[in-house]
C-alpha cells in the first residue's frame, strides 16, 4: 500500500517550565466521520503553527497535523523545516498504541534547552510501508524523538521519526482490511495476503498498487504473479463507473491466458469493496471483461476424523462413523485426515511414530520414526508433515516413505507444539512455547516442479495472536484464519477465538474443558473437543454439542 494514513490518538500539551509533561487522552482535532463504503475522505480539521509558539506547543501541533492528509501533508509539514518538510514521509508506517495503557500515564521528556522533545509508549502492533499488519511481542514500547530549531525567530522541528502513532481505536476506524491475492505456483487457487488500507477514495488505486508491487515479504517464493515486473498503472489511478473498475496495466505482450489470470487476480481483489461490482482490464493490446476460472478456497471433504475407543472413525455433523477397516490405533493421539478424506495418519502413544492408513486399500504402515514427534498435517500434494519438538528440521513424507527436510531456524531455543499447512500448500503455521509464553509464526512454502517441499521462503516470519500468553491448540480456517483454543494470560482458561491471518482476533464464547479445536473450509465449521470426550460446534454465536463421549483429537482434512 502506497500510502497510509491515520488520526492520532493523543496530542502533547506540555507546561513549559516542566521537564516532563503528560500526554493527555483526548484529542483537539475535529473530524467528521462518513460512510466508509462511500469512499468519501475523514475529513480532519488541524491548524498550522502560530507566532510565539514554543517547542511543546510545536510538537504538539505537528503530531495533531499528522491527522489532517490533505495536500499530502501540508499543515503537518508546516511545523517542519524545509529541509525536513521535503524528506518526511509519513506513511511509512503506522504504530498502534496498546489498548490497555492510559495515554494520561505516559510523559514525555523535554531538553533543558528545549531542542529536543522525547517519549516512550507501549505499542501492540502496525503496519508496514506495505500495510500489512504486525503484531509485536510484549513490552515492545516506540520511542519518538523530535529535535528543534529556531527559523526567523520560530521554534520548527528539524529531525522527526517518519511514521504515525495511533489509538487502537482510531486505526480500527480509519482503516479496513483486505485481502490482496495471488496465485499458488500451479495457478490453480488463489492465495489471500490481507493488507489494511485507509478508507478513501483512493482506495481501489491502493490496492491495485500494491498487488503491481508483490506479494507481503513472508510470501515472497511461496506464491506468483501473472503480472510483470516493472508494470504501472495507466492511467495513474482506478475509476468506478457504475459498480465498474476501470484498470489500466502498461504491459505489452502477453499471452491471452496471462492477461487472463491477471484479470481474475485483479477482480477477486476489488470484489471485496462493496462499491465496486465487476472490472474492466485494459492493457496496450487487449481489453477484458473477463478472466480464468480460479478457485480461492481449496475443496475438502466436510468430514472430520478422530479416535475413538481406539479406532478411527469419521465426524459428519451428529454422527460418528467407523471407518471400514480402520486398524486399532492402541493409544494413537492426533489424527489427520487428508484433503480427499482417502487417507488417515497419526501419531502413536509414545510420540515416536507417525502412521498411515489408506482407506481405499485397507491397509496401514509405519511411514516415520523420530523421538518426540508432532501431530502430523497433510498439505493437499499429499505430503504429510511434522518435526521434532526440540529440533530445527520440519519433515514432510509421503505415503511411499518419500521424506524431505527442511531447515526452520526461526524457532531456535523454542518448544514446538504444532505445525499445520494451510489449505493451499503455500504457508505453515508453526506454534511454539519460550519462556512459558506462546507464538505463532506463518511462513511460507517453496516447493519443486513435483511440488515436494524445498524450503521455507520470505523474509522473516508474520507473527500472529501476539496478545495471547497461552495457546493450547491451533488449526487453519480456510486460508485466512485461524481457529485456536487460547488466553490472554497464562492463569486464564484457554476457549476459542478466530485470529485472522494479518488481522484482528475475535473471541468465540467459551468451552469448558476445550483440548482441541479444528474447523474445516471457513470459521463456520469450528469444532473443539472437550477433555472428557465431548464434541462442540459453533452454531449462530453459541456453542452446542454434538457428541457427548468417547470422541478425542477430532480433526478436518489437513
Amino acid at each position: 500500500m502506497r500510502r497510509l494514513f491515520a488520526v492520532l490518538a493523543c496530542i502533547f500539551l506540555f507546561a513549559g517550565a516542566s521537564a516532563c509533561a503528560r500526554i493527555p487522552s483526548d484529542s483537539q482535532v475535529g473530524t467528521i466521520t462518513v460512510d466508509p463504503e462511500s469512499g468519501a475522505q475523514t475529513r480532519v480539521d488541524a491548524e498550522g503553527p502560530k507566532p510565539g509558539d514554543g517547542p511543546d506547543a510545536i510538537v504538539r501541533g505537528f503530531i495533531t497535523a499528522g491527522a489532517s492528509f490533505n495536500n499530502n501533508f501540508s499543515v503537518a509539514r508546516s511545523f517542519l523545516t524545509d529541509s525536513l518538510a521535503a524528506e518526511w514521509n509519513p506513511t511509512s508506517s503506522v504504530k498502534i498504541v496498546k489498548r490497555e495503557v492510559s495515554l494520561d500515564s505516559v510523559t514525555t521528556n523535554i531538553a533543558t534547552d528545549s531542542q529536543t522533545v522525547s517519549f516512550e509508549i507501549p505499542v501492540s502492533a502496525g503496519l508496514d510501508e506495505r500495510g500489512v499488519f504486525h503484531e509485536n511481542e510484549a513490552d515492545t514500547s516506540a520511542t519518538m524523538e523530535f529535535h528543534l530549531r529556531q527559523v526567523n525567530g520560530e521554534w520548527r522541528i528539524s529531525e522527526a521519526p517518519d511514521g504515525l502513532l495511533v489509538s487502537r481505536t482510531n486505526f480500527d476506524n480509519m482503516f479496513r482490511p483486505i485481502p490482496l491475492h495471488f496465485y499458488t505456483p500451479d495457478f490453480n487457487y488463489l492465495v489471500p495476503d490481507l493488507r489494511w488500507f485507509l478508507r478513501t477514495s483512493s482506495t481501489t488505486t491502493d490496492m491495485v498498487r500494491a498487488t503491481l508491487d508483490g506479494p507481503a515479504k513472508y510470501l515472497a517464493g511461496a506464491v506468483v504473479s501473472p503480472i510483470p515486473d516493472n508494470t504501472s498503472l495507466t492511467p495513474q489511478s482506478v475509476t468506478i463507473h457504475d459498480g465498474q473498475a476501470e484498470v489500466g496495466l502498461s504491459a505489452t505482450g502477453l499471452d491471452n491466458k496471462t492477461r487472463e489470470r491477471i484479470f481474475t487476480q485483479l477482480e477477486t481483489t476489488l470484489l471485496s469493496l462493496g462499491s465496486v461490482t465487476s472490472l474492466q482490464l485494459q492493457t496496450p493490446d487487449a481489453t477484458l471483461t473477463g478472466g480464468v476460472s480460479v478457485n480461492a478456497r481449496v475443496p475438502s471433504e466436510p468430514v472430520a476424523v478422530a479416535i475413538s475407543n481406539d479406532s478411527l472413525v469419521l465426524l459428519n455433523g451428529n454422527e460418528r462413523n467407523t471407518i471400514d477397516k480402520s486398524p486399532r490405533v492402541d493409544g494413537g493421539r492426533a489424527p489427520a485426515l487428508s484433503m480427499d478424506a482417502d487417507a488417515v495418519a497419526w501419531l502413536s502413544k509414545s510420540g515416536k511414530e507417525i502412521n498411515h492408513f489408506d482407506r481405499a486399500q485397507g491397509s496401514s504402515t509405519q511411514i516415520l520414526v523420530g523421538r518426540d514427534l508432532l501431530a502430523p498435517s497433510f498439505d493437499r500434494f499429499g505430503w504429510i508433515w511434522t518435526a521434532e519438538r526440540d529440533g530445527n528440521d520440519l519433515m514432510a513424507v509421503r505415503a511411499s516413505g518419500e521424506l524431505a527436510r527442511i531447515k526452520i531456524g526461526f524457532v531456535k531455543n523454542k518448544d514446538i507444539r504444532a505445525i499445520r499447512v494451510s489449505p493451499d500448500g503455500t504457508r505453515l503455521m508453526v506454534l511454539s512455547h519460550s519462556n512459558d509464553e506462546s507464538h505463532i509464526d506463518i511462513v511460507g512454502i517453496a516447493r519443486d516442479s513435483e511440488n515436494k517441499p524445498t524450503k521455507l521462503t520470505g523474509n522473516g516470519t508474520l507473527k500472529v495472536a501476539t496478545g495471547f500468553k497461552k495457546i493450547e491448540d491451533v488449526s487453519w480456517a480456510g486460508s485466512q484464519d485461524l481457529a485456536m483454543l487460547a488466553a490472554r494470560t497464562k492463569d486464564e482458561p484457554a476457549q476459542p477465538y478466530i485470529q485472522k491471518v494479518g488481522g484482528n482476533s475475535e473471541a468465540l464464547g467459551t468451552v469448558s474443558e476445550g483440548v482441541s479445536i479444528t474447523s474445516g473450509a471457513d470459521t463456520s465449521s469450528v469444532r473443539v473437543g472437550t477433555r472428557n470426550g465431548e464434541l462442540f460446534t459453533y452454531t449462530s454465536g453459541s456453542w452446542q454439542r454434538l457428541l457427548d463421549s468417547n470422541i478425542k483429537d477430532p480433526a478436518y482434512p489437513g
